[in-house]
C-alpha cells in the first residue's frame, strides 16, 4: 500500500511540474523611440484584467521589436497588456479625457480607439498551452489623431 502511495504521489507531482512548464513569448513590435521601459502585465483572469494583480515584467528597449517571455505558467486563459513608458516615470501618461499619451498594446491587437472603450479580458485572451507565442504591436492614440500609426 505504501509503493503504491509513494506511486501515485510521484506521478501526481510529476503531472503538476508538467502542467506548470508552460512558456507564453511575447514578440512586441511599433517601438519608434528606443529610450524607455516597456511595462508587461500578464493576467490569469476577467476579474484581474487591467487591475494591479498580474504577473509584470518591467524591461528597456534595444531595438525597434523586443521579446518578453514569462515562464512556468500554468495552462489556460491569458490576456497582455503593455504600455511604452517613454519619459520613465514609472506610469502611463495620459492626456486630455483620459486618453494615453505614451504607446499602449493589447493581446490579439485588440485597439481601444477602433472599439471606442477600453477591452475586456474576453476580447484580448489567449490560450496558453506548451509554448505559445503572441506578437503585439504597439499603437498610439496621438498618432491616429494625425492619421499615423
Amino acid at each position: 500500500m505504501k509503493k503504491l502511495i509513494t506511486i501515485l504521489f510521484l506521478l501526481a507531482t510529476i503531472l503538476f511540474n508538467l502542467k506548470a512548464q508552460n512558456t507564453v513569448s511575447i514578440d512586441i513590435a511599433g517601438i519608434e523611440n528606443k529610450a524607455g521601459k516597456l511595462y508587461v502585465a500578464l493576467f490569469d483572469s476577467k476579474s484581474t484584467f487591467l487591475s494591479n494583480k498580474a504577473t509584470g515584467k518591467i524591461v528597456d528597449t534595444t531595438g525597434e521589436t523586443t521579446n518578453v517571455s514569462f515562464e512556468n505558467i500554468t495552462a489556460g486563459d491569458y490576456a497582455v497588456a503593455i504600455f511604452f513608458d517613454e519619459n520613465n516615470n514609472g506610469k502611463l501618461d495620459l492626456g486630455e479625457y483620459g486618453i494615453p499619451t505614451e504607446k499602449y498594446g493589447f493581446s490579439n491587437n485588440v485597439d481601444p480607439a477602433i472599439i471606442r472603450r477600453v477591452p475586456v479580458f474576453d476580447e484580448c485572451k489567449f490560450p496558453v498551452a506548451d509554448n505559445t507565442k503572441v506578437t503585439i504591436k504597439l499603437v498610439s492614440a496621438n498618432n491616429k489623431e494625425k492619421g499615423k500609426n
